[in-house]
Formats: C-alpha cells, structure tokens, sequence
C-alpha cells in the first residue's frame, strides 16, 4: 500500500506493474489473508496502525480479485480501466502533437509495437502492449531465464516512452499540462 501510494503518485506506469506483481503475489500465497499477513505485510516492518492499513489494503484486494473472478489470471477492472485512460491520453497526445518531444520518443518505438501486436493480439492498445512486455519481461528475469540483448533494449525503450507518458500523465492530472 505504502508502495503503491508512491508510485501511483510519481509514476503511473511503474504503479500498474507494481499492482500487477501484487495481484500475483496474492494469487501464489492463494487468497489467503493469514500468508499475505505473514509473508508480505509484516515485510513492512510498519507500526500497529500501519500494518493494520496495509493488511486491510491487501484484504480489499484479494475481495476485488474473488469478486471479479480473476483468481487464476487477469487483472483487477480499475487497471484495465486505468491503461484505457493512459491509452487515451497517449492517443490525445499524438493526434494534438501538443508535446513534440512526446511524438518523437513515441515514433521511436511504434515500429517496436507493431512488432509485438503481432506475439500479442490480446493486448486492447498500445499501453496495454508495452506493459504486458515489460512486466513479461521482468516475470523473465525474476525466473533468472535467459534473456536476450535485443529483447532487454526493446524493454528499455519501452520504458522510457512509458516512463515519458507517465510524467505527461501526470503532470495532466495535476493541471500542469493541458492540450
């Protein structure tokens, strides 16, 4: 929870992927609250009252799961939602080309999507895309599988262009760009 706070806040793309290895997390200690207390809560090393909000975070999330019948995969509704309106503000942004450095770091990875619509033709849009890449390839190196050269600089760029987008994004929702 603490985490997620922060990240929500400094970058909207890392908070997705970091929400992401928790719906995992909790899907691996299988929905149950004692392990996910045990296992993951107290890793905070937070006091009483803090640990009671974080172990109240991860309860409400493992009801979101079950609710939304995303207990062996897919991810909680208020992500999906959330990539459509990064998608959104990504699509704005290249129609208005109200960034220009926006657009340039955009077109130096639409090629690298287009490749990879074709591995993923489940991914809704281009967000979506790189996200599922890049949490793939952390799943990846986390597994300590190899990986090559080529597939870790196509992760980079990704990353930058989210990382890019998300400042844009942000910097949006707190009034401090506008199209």
């Amino acid at each position: 929870m603490l985490v997620a706070k922060q990240k929500r806040k400094e970058n909207i793309a890392e908070y997705i992927l970091y929400l992401y290895q928790i719906e995992d997390m909790i899907r691996a200690l299988q929905f149950d609250m004692d392990l996910i207390d045990q296992k993951l809560v107290t890793a905070y090393n937070a006091d009483e009252n803090t640990s009671k909000e974080i172990s109240n975070w991860y309860r409400n999330l493992v009801i979101m799961m079950e609710k939304e019948g995303i207990r062996e995969k897919g991810h909680l509704q208020v992500l999906v939602n959330l990539i459509d309106d990064i998608n959104d503000f990504h699509m704005n942004l290249v129609q208005t080309r109200a960034d220009a450095r926006y657009v340039q770091v955009f077109q130096l990875i639409a090629g690298l999507l287009g490749e990879l619509r074709v591995k993923n033709t489940s991914a809704q849009n281009d967000v979506q895309l790189a996200i599922d890449t890049i949490y793939g390839f952390l799943l990846l190196k986390m597994k300590n599988s190899l990986v090559t050269d080529e597939t870790s600089e196509a992760v980079q760029r990704l990353g930058r262009w989210l990382g890019t987008l998300s400042k844009l994004y942000r910097e949006f929702e707190t009034g401090e760009f506008n199209f």
